[in-house]
């Protein structure tokens, strides 16, 4: 759900001409072209595209740039984190994880009504989320190899997310303790703790009854905790042909076990199909395979991972009912429009719970359930997809 232009884009453009001639060498006029909102950007983040030519030792530069500009009108979640995800966005730039370098941030209001960040623009193509990759665009126009091969590369780069160690990388100060030990109850202590802020519904059986079902199974993680993307699906990957060349939006980065990362990966690609009603493209490994090329890429066994879907689809439930109650107070969508999003995903958590309360105990994922992605369970006959908080 793109987020409208909120600001005046001459206006803004002058803005930034100023902010950028402040930080040239003064020998040479900082020029910018027209500024712009990619389509598809995040409900949550307002990003604004241009290109700039400006002097910098002496020699002339020309560059294509991003700028993030921090919430203000439409914050889907409860916490100012924005310090926060250009701290670690300037310490992933060290680790040879493919994310656009931070060229420079501003941290007051001065500007442009709100903290931002310059970034440089990767050029590539992204999934979208709405209409569905899986019923229409560049994905589903390729063969089914190539949609292997971009599948795949999205599983590599999260593995390789999860191989850094948060400490040597100085991510560490992700870590929560306020909300419990690191690890899945931390998890699930910050995601509870905000509940009056999403705003779900007191007669949402179904995410009542995953929230039960989670406090009751919280497993005891083995192992150091890993750093979580937060939001890793295909809608916050550019490609590069058929290989990532950006990974985007760390907005809900955090500390804990990486099943996380994975268990969200593969729910937002089901509830992109399965969950509105959408056949699966073909050529997309299963669930199984996803699985199996993930622990090859971690050296590690994937284990709790019922678990931590279930714990996807409740995220994914409470947050959609803070984006429905944004679009009903913003005007965004007229009113009595029908948004399927929170019902689409609430129908798909229960679905997703009933698998879970059906296995015997929590265990490695790879010997827990079979290979389908594509799992029985209600289909469901309207869109919902968004990308709700990407930043491209």
């Amino acid at each position: 759900m793109p987020v409208p232009l909120q600001r005046d884009p001459d206006v803004t453009r002058a803005a930034l001409t100023r902010w950028l001639a402040a930080r040239s060498d003064g020998t040479g006029a900082v020029e910018l072209g027209p500024v712009t909102v990619p389509e598809g950007a995040g409900f949550s983040g307002e990003i604004l595209l241009f290109d700039a030519e400006w002097t910098e030792a002496g020699n002339r530069t020309r560059q294509a740039l991003a700028v993030r500009v921090a919430p203000t009108g439409h914050r889907v979640f409860p916490e100012e984190t924005w310090a926060a995800q250009v701290r670690l966005l300037k310490l992933l730039g060290h680790t040879g994880l493919p994310v656009p370098k931070v060229l420079g941030d501003e941290p007051s209001a001065d500007h442009l009504g709100a903290p931002f960040l310059v970034m440089e623009r990767i050029d590539g193509r992204v999934p979208a989320d709405l209409p569905s990759y899986h019923r229409q665009g560049w994905l589903a126009d390729l063969p089914p190899a190539d949609r292997a091969d971009v599948w795949n590369g999205g599983v590599d780069a999260l593995a390789a997310v999860h191989r850094l160690d948060p400490k040597e990388t100085g991510a560490d100060f992700l870590d929560r303790p306020e909300f419990g030990p690191t690890g899945s109850a931390q998890l699930l202590g910050h995601l509870t703790h905000h509940l009056g802020f999403y705003g779900v519904a007191p007669d949402n059986t179904a995410a009542a009854a995953a929230l039960d079902w989670l406090r009751a199974h919280v497993p005891d993680d083995r192992g150091p905790a890993s750093l979580l993307w937060g939001d890793a699906r295909l809608g916050n990957i550019v490609y590069a042909g058929v290989r990532p060349a950006a990974l985007l939006d760390w907005e809900t980065a955090a500390l804990g076990p990486a099943e996380a990362d994975l268990a969200w990966y593969l729910h937002m690609d089901r509830h992109l199909s399965e969950g509105i009603g959408a056949p699966r493209l073909a050529g997309l490994p299963d669930r199984a395979a996803t699985v199996a090329r993930w622990e090859e890429r971690t050296g590690r066994t994937a284990e709790n991972l019922p678990y931590h879907e279930v714990f996807a689809a409740y995220r994914f439930c409470v947050v959609t009912a803070r984006v429905a109650r944004l679009l009903d107070e913003s005007g965004i969508l007229p009113p009595g429009t029908d948004f399927p999003l929170h019902r689409n995903a609430t129908a798909l958590l229960a679905t997703v719970l009933a698998e879970a309360s059906g296995a015997t105990r929590l265990q490695p994922a790879s010997r827990n359930r079979g290979p389908a992605l594509q799992r029985p369970g209600t289909a469901l006959a309207t869109e919902g997809g968004t990308n709700d908080h990407g930043d491209r």
